[in-house]
């Protein structure tokens, strides 16, 4: 298949791949329906079953599990086994919608003959990876808290075969923009229950798909403003407000670069309208990480889109389209964006501040591997103002908080070692994707690479004031992220000596 031919796929999605979303839209309906009255193994076997069905009306198993990825990986329906419920990482052994997709996945591709990395040899920062789920499992045999170091591991090591998975699949630019296709549908779907949600001023009934109780919602309503002022935050299915907005702010970009490819424009206004409505729903978050997040991230795209020649002209008219909405919105949401910066409640800011101070003695304590992975909260009694454990139920309820900032997080539970292997995850993705914008040969390509590379700085920014990676919708999404540049590298290293794309 050559570079062009997939530039079609989007445009013949095909009726198998309807009958796959109908009928995959009435096994959630039904699943939905049924966990009001039916008890966990029974509706566990009807969920099985739509799914099964879902695949096999597809016509097309392979495609209609990548679909099923792309669609339930910020979803948070799982069955939770042995819960130990804590802040900051798995809480639980989850069986997870995702991983019924990812297993058919796997099966599919055996039978077809494609085990490991489409040809290729393991990235090298896979490695990384791999090095601190290592420090995890040393936890698990000497730590003090097995049991929650165990958990975080086996979720760590699902996140490494969602990756390994997803670059063996993406081999080709249409299997590439099909997965795009779901992500972007699913955006829909987020934004849309946040806007419903700010509509009723609580929650729409979805705890099923990880949306937050109304009182996880109050609590960030009350620790907004400092005058206590009527507001409300949404969330999304993703729980809070912080976590949905990281969500839409990595998200995003790769919408605002495809506005610059030379798709048609009946496909271009489809995924400009969902861009718009996520807009809306980041701006209703009140995030303030999520909004310098994606402040950060549009430059970038436009920046990569217009270094490009191939998608220059496209560009420079996207760009000054998009600067000219922007300061258009801003203009009309700016005394709400002002608010947010100069009136919000400075407990929040104290509290993160103290918070890292903790984290910080934790990595004075244990320089070298940490206090153990997942087990951060744990650590807490006798560290802070509160006191011990009754102190901080009194203050914090029964789950108490962990610091807001992802490498800290990580520095504290696995130490120096954990925090460097994670970095030069991070470079490792970076420097692909780099290469990848100075010389891949498929505009289309070149244009998803482009968002995914501007997601993940958008990522790594949100990551100084929230814990991300650590909810695992949130994780998904980065490794797909990370996996699409990684397939796109791979794509890259075959046109470059002559094969077959």
């Amino acid at each position: 298949m050559t570079a062009d031919a997939g530039h079609g796929a989007i445009t013949e999605p095909g009726r198998s791949l309807l009958i796959f979303a109908v009928a995959g839209g009435v096994a959630i309906f039904c699943v939905a329906t049924a966990a009001l009255v039916l008890p966990g193994m029974m509706l566990a076997g009807i969920g099985v079953a739509g799914m099964t069905g879902a695949i096999w009306a597809s016509g097309n198993p392979r495609l209609a599990c990548l679909w099923g990825v792309g669609l339930t990986a910020p979803l948070a329906i799982a069955k939770h086994f042995h819960p130990m419920p804590h802040m900051g990482g798995a809480g639980a052994y989850n069986i997870e919608a995702v991983d019924l997709f990812l297993s058919a996945l796997a099966l599919l591709q055996w039978r077809d003959g494609r085990p490991g990395t489409a040809g290729g040899r393991m990235p090298a920062m896979v490695w990384c990876w791999v090095g601190m789920i290592l420090l995890g499992l040393i936890d698990v045999i000497v730590g003090p808290y097995r049991q929650l170091a165990m958990m975080e591991a086996v979720q760590m090591t699902k996140s490494l075969a969602l990756f390994l998975l997803l670059i063996n699949e993406l081999a080709r630019t249409r299997r590439c923009l099909h997965l795009l296709a779901s992500l972007i549908c699913g955006l829909l779907v987020q934004a849309g229950v946040g806007i419903a949600q700010y509509v009723r001023k609580g929650d729409v009934g979805l705890q099923l798909l990880g949306e937050a109780t109304m009182t996880t919602l109050e609590y960030a309503n009350r620790a907004t403003y400092m005058d206590g002022g009527a507001t409300f935050r949404i969330g999304g299915l993703l729980g809070h407000p912080n976590i949905y907005a990281g969500y839409i702010a990595m998200l995003a970009p790769m919408l605002l670069a495809m506005l610059m490819t030379r798709w048609s424009l009946r496909w271009k206004m489809p995924v400009a309208m969902v861009l718009a409505i996520a807009m809306t729903a980041l701006l209703l978050t009140l995030s303030r990480s999520g909004w310098l997040a994606f402040a950060m991230a549009a430059p970038i795209v436009m920046i990569l889109m217009l270094r490009d020649r191939r998608s220059r002209q496209r560009a420079m008219a996207g760009v000054v389209v998009a600067m000219g909405v922007a300061l258009i919105a801003a203009i009309a949401v700016a005394p709400s964006i002002m608010r947010r910066f100069t009136q919000s409640d400075p407990g929040a800011v104290d509290f993160r501040w103290e918070w890292m101070g903790l984290a910080w003695d934790m990595v004075r304590d244990h320089p070298l591997t940490g206090v153990g992975l997942n087990s951060f909260v744990l650590h807490l009694p006798g560290r802070t103002m509160h006191g011990g454990t009754d102190g901080l139920t009194r203050s914090f309820g029964a789950n108490w908080p962990v610091v807001h900032d992802i490498y800290l997080l990580i520095w504290a539970e696995q130490g120096t070692l954990g925090l460097a292997c994670f970095l030069m995850l991070l470079l490792g993705l970076l420097r692909t994707a780099w290469r990848n914008a100075a010389g891949c040969a498929d505009p289309m390509l070149s244009a998803m690479n482009a968002g995914a590379l501007a997601g993940l700085c958008a990522n790594m920014l949100d990551g100084f004031g929230s814990f991300f990676l650590r909810q695992m919708p949130g994780a998904r999404l980065f490794w797909i992220m990370a996996a699409i540049i990684v397939a796109i590298g791979r794509w890259r290293q075959r046109n470059d000596v002559g094969q077959p794309a």
